[in-house]
């Protein structure tokens, strides 16, 4: 590969003006293909001449003719904007044939966005998207995913990237009917379902703020993050969780309410890559953004 002394080279603006100059075989014409005055791009040509020490250009008759050396330089700039050109519509290409990569928790996904995902397409019907439920736990990879989805509290920074805050939900206690036997509980009676699917040390802070011990009450460890949901629905344990997540549940009764958390609520927010986003990203989060902040308000 050859090294490029950009310190030699002409500026790009001089570098398009002559080649559209040579191309439409006068400064009118490439002004207007430019958007800018036959003035200015006559000036941007002597500009070139004077650099290069060459006559690239000269009158004949009422209209502009190439010199030889400026047919050569034309043709291999021609040459050189052609590939450029494919370059970046090969890699537009490619980034929409890609689509959107979307990390996201589970419950998230299943609640908030795949239900209405066919209006997304219905608007953008050739823009892919795919979703891994990879969970709270697992670490923000912008390397595999062009947005990752994640719950936090309020506040939370994940530095060298760029988070938008998708909504807000209170943090509460459920469990099965068959669990509370249609009493009022005493939480630090009662078996509590261990967290895997929020992580860090929301469950322990869920447990305290309940006014229980994380280290006296029963656990039921179902094995896995995607089984909690379902240990709770089968009466195993007190869930600990983001309203939100539990709404349909809760709706259908399978699932009751004890309480609220007064100290804690949990975020989401959508996370990506500082610096310009490819089309199919960007509209996607700008649908997204509007959708969760509805879903707060049903």
């Amino acid at each position: 590969m050859v090294d490029i002394d950009w310190h030699r080279l002409p500026p790009l603006t001089t570098l398009r003006a002559f080649e559209a100059t040579g191309r439409l075989q006068g400064y009118s014409a490439a002004a207007r293909a430019l958007n800018v005055t036959p003035a200015a791009i006559a000036q941007q040509v002597r500009k070139l001449e004077s650099e290069m020490g060459v006559s690239l250009v000269r009158r004949e008759g009422r209209g502009l003719v190439l010199t030889s050396a400026g047919e050569d330089f034309a043709r291999d700039l021609r040459d050189a904007f052609s590939v450029i050109a494919r370059s970046y519509d090969d890699i537009r290409q490619k980034d929409a044939e890609t689509g959107v990569r979307v990390s996201t928790t589970d419950l998230f996904g299943q609640t908030v966005v795949l239900p209405k995902l066919g209006d997304f397409w219905a608007m953008h019907p050739m823009i892919q998207v795919s979703f891994s439920p990879e969970g709270n736990a697992q670490p923000v990879d912008l390397e595999r995913f062009d947005i990752v989805i994640r719950g936090a509290g309020s506040g939370q920074k994940w530095f060298g990237m760029q988070e938008v805050k998708l909504l807000e939900t209170p943090m509460i206690y459920a469990a099965a009917p068959t669990l509370i036997e249609g009493r009022e509980p005493d939480l630090s009676k009662l078996p509590w379902i261990k967290d895997k699917a929020i992580g860090g040390t929301v469950f322990e802070e869920m447990v305290r703020s309940a006014g229980c011990d994380p280290e006296k009450i029963e656990l039921v460890d179902p094995g896995s993050a995607k089984f909690e949901l379902d240990a709770a629905l089968m009466g195993y344990g007190i869930l600990a969780w983001p309203e939100l997540t539990l709404r349909k549940h809760l709706e259908s009764g399978q699932l009751i309410r004890l309480r609220t958390s007064q100290d804690m609520t949990g975020v989401y927010y959508a996370i990506h890559r500082k610096g310009p986003l490819s089309e199919p990203v960007r509209q996607f989060l700008e649908w997204l953004v509007p959708l969760c902040a509805l879903s707060t308000q049903t």
